[in-house]
């Protein structure tokens, strides 16, 4: 049973927006029920063990779900060769969560804490493995069961340990324990449905072959962990715990979003990857579509939120994470060129100019690295988001000056949809801010909705033509072969 890119696409991105609204609101409920301090120390040992994740993993994932797509014959005995690799990698990947941990001297309750978030890295490496065979099937209704359920089952087993005052390693284990389950979910679904079991079978003529393709994407996931976590593990020991609470809010509220591009890029990277052998001069259109679309979502979102940042704050979270709202508006300016960079990263890597891709995050990992050890002293929390603003700028604006290098990109266009989308969305924020003086910032939120979508009405964004279009593509019929 397989079923159509639109399908799976649906499923997927469903689930992801279900399991970030779930994970959104488990995560004010944790941040209001427990300390700062405790929420700094909580935010901290999951961040510290994702950083691994890309060196467990190591590029295996995508590598299985294409071999196993072009030669399906062959499918099990690619699993069984990359599940246990990951074991091998996995284990070593807990290892350096281990030494590092101790060689960063953390105290023992926070490393206590990141070993066992370090279990919970390990399950959900392995849980990939079968994530992959069923891509390769094209059958994503699992993935998206599972990802919605092991959220669920986090949020009842976090909310019975903060009603029973519990410490916090329930709550990193309210994570540990649905990644085991999710491990035996998937692995007896691919059984029934495929017919897959685990076998200690592992060829290593494929695990060569494998390691030589995945090394370079694993280098590049590697480099962009470091960049999206680096300013995390200097406040580690720059900054006091109850800073990093107050961190968490900001990183959090902007991490909530980035399902949107990363679903976009998902989506336009095997069209450039195809036009780029057949039809070149079609990429520069794409990607100006691409980017139209996210100026349409990140302006308002941004701008909206920035402007009713500080009700959003003190009304969600408590008045205690108020040092959190400037740091948040600053993130969610780098929002925007955040979003930005993934349909870049996605036309060069898609060109074949990953290397330059690796390059460019590189340097803007260096770039953070080197801002956050000058601000965060004199600027504390204040100063990581100035960092994160600079280098999402640089990032996004390198990133658009090589993809007009590799193909035919009309800046007049891009300008054209800014300006189409971004007064709109600086109206509606100035109403929206005058407005939470007044109101609810609830209601703000849907009046500043209804006063955008009108203004995108008028400049001719959206049109009846263009609803109807939509509308249509939603539309699923199951595809069974």
């Amino acid at each position: 049973m397989s079923y159509t890119v639109a399908q799976n696409t649906s499923f997927l991105t469903v689930a992801s927006v279900l399991q970030k609204v779930i994970s959104f609101f488990y995560f004010i409920f944790v941040a209001r029920m427990i300390q700062v301090e405790n929420t700094g120390v909580y935010f901290f040992a999951i961040t510290f063990t994702t950083i691994f994740t890309v060196v467990a993993d190591f590029g295996m994932g995508p590598v299985l779900t294409r071999e196993a797509a072009r030669f399906s014959d062959r499918a099990e005995t690619y699993f069984n060769t990359v599940f246990w690799t990951k074991i091998m990698f996995g284990l070593g990947a807990y290892g350096l969560i281990v030494f590092f941990a101790n060689v960063l001297n953390y105290p023992e309750s926070t490393k206590l804490l990141i070993y066992i978030s370090g279990i919970t890295m390990f399950f959900d490496n392995l849980t990939t493995a079968f994530n992959s065979v069923f891509r390769a099937r094209k059958n994503l209704v699992y993935e998206s069961m599972a990802v919605i359920g092991s959220q669920f089952i986090t949020l009842v087993i976090g909310t019975i340990a903060l009603f029973n005052h519990w410490s916090l390693v329930w709550l990193i284990l309210a994570y540990t324990i649905p990644s085991f389950l999710n491990l035996l979910f998937m692995s007896q679904m691919l059984k029934r449905v495929y017919g897959f079991v685990i076998k200690f079978v592992w060829n290593m003529e494929v695990f060569k072959i494998f390691l030589a393709t995945a090394l370079p994407f694993a280098l590049a996931g590697i480099i962009g962990r470091l960049y999206s976590y680096s300013d995390s593990l200097l406040m580690s020991k720059m900054l006091t715990a109850k800073e990093l609470g107050w961190w968490s809010v900001p990183y959090k509220i902007t991490f909530a979003f980035q399902f949107v591009p990363v679903a976009l890029s998902a989506s336009v990277y095997p069209v450039f990857s195809s036009l780029f052998i057949s039809q070149r001069d079609k990429i520069g259109q794409l990607f100006e579509k691409a980017w139209r679309y996210l100026f349409v979502v990140v302006f308002p979102l941004a701008l909206g939120i920035i402007a009713i940042a500080d009700p959003v704050v003190k009304h969600a979270f408590g008045a205690q994470y108020a040092p959190s709202i400037w740091p948040l508006r600053i993130l969610l300016l780098s929002l925007i060129f955040g979003f930005l960079t993934f349909i870049t990263g996605a036309l060069l890597n898609a060109t074949n100019k990953q290397k330059i891709q690796t390059g460019l995050v590189s340097v803007a990992l260096v770039v953070n690295i080197i801002l956050n050890l000058i601000l965060l002293p004199i600027f504390n929390i204040t100063g990581a988001a100035i960092a994160a603003l600079v280098s999402n700028v640089i990032l996004c604006g390198l990133g658009l000056y090589f993809s007009t290098r590799q193909v035919e990109i009309n800046l007049k266009n891009i300008w054209h949809y800014l300006n189409q989308t971004l007064w709109p969305a600086l109206v509606m924020a100035v109403i929206v801010y005058a407005l939470s003086f007044k109101l609810h910032y609830l209601i703000t939120i849907v009046i500043g909705g209804i006063v955008y979508l009108g203004l995108l009405y008028i400049t001719k964004v959206i049109t009846k033509d263009i609803f109807l279009m939509i509308l249509n593509k939603v539309k699923l019929k199951r595809k069974v072969v």
